[in-house]
């Protein structure tokens, strides 16, 4: 199942400064296992500056462009597993979302129709070059494509090792390539 995992700060251990709870403990992991360095850290807190509350940017919404949004729902809820959120009517559109199913109030993703003509010749243009629109992380990569396999998902890239992770890329049915990802 796929998952979402964004950073606002990467910090070491002992510089966490949030409640260990409010970290997901797959991210905290990461950071503990020393995957983030002293240099990076300081070099991440340069840029970033000091977390104060009131500058905290988060990603709450993303999107991606899809030329038939019904064809998009079935697929990334019945294929992909992620679960509808949001659904409704805007004229002959609709406002339409969905999120992981282990994180139903997490990042929303927006099924966008790519109505609009930059819109589509954007899609079209990363497709035609082999750009994925979007990224998910899953925990176990050959699993996953095997699961996807198995429900008639079309792969233009098996499992592939990476400096530090495993990825995949498929055809979302919609006019994308998704990548998916296993972090090392």
């Amino acid at each position: 199942m796929p998952f979402f995992c964004n950073f606002s700060l990467c910090v070491t251990d002992e510089e966490l400064t949030e409640p260990r709870s409010l970290v997901r403990e797959s991210c905290l992991s990461e950071i503990v296992r020393g995957r983030v360095t002293r240099d990076r850290t300081v070099l991440t807190k340069k840029y970033l500056g000091p977390h104060h509350p009131e500058r905290v940017m988060k990603i709450k919404l993303t999107s991606v462009f899809v030329n038939d949004q019904n064809k998009a729902l079935d697929f990334y809820t019945k294929t992909l597993g992620f679960v509808k959120k949001t659904d409704i009517s805007a004229g002959n559109y609709r406002w339409l979302t969905v999120v992981s199913a282990e994180d139903p109030n997490g990042s929303q993703l927006v099924l966008e129709p790519n109505a609009n003509p930059a819109a589509r010749t954007y899609q079209e243009s990363i497709l035609k070059q082999g750009i994925p629109a979007t990224m998910f992380f899953v925990d176990d990569i050959q699993k996953e494509s095997q699961r996807l396999k198995k429900l008639g998902v079309k792969f233009t890239m098996e499992p592939t090792k990476t400096p530090g992770s495993t990825i995949a890329r498929f055809d979302d049915t919609v006019g994308n390539l998704i990548q998916i990802t296993q972090l090392s």
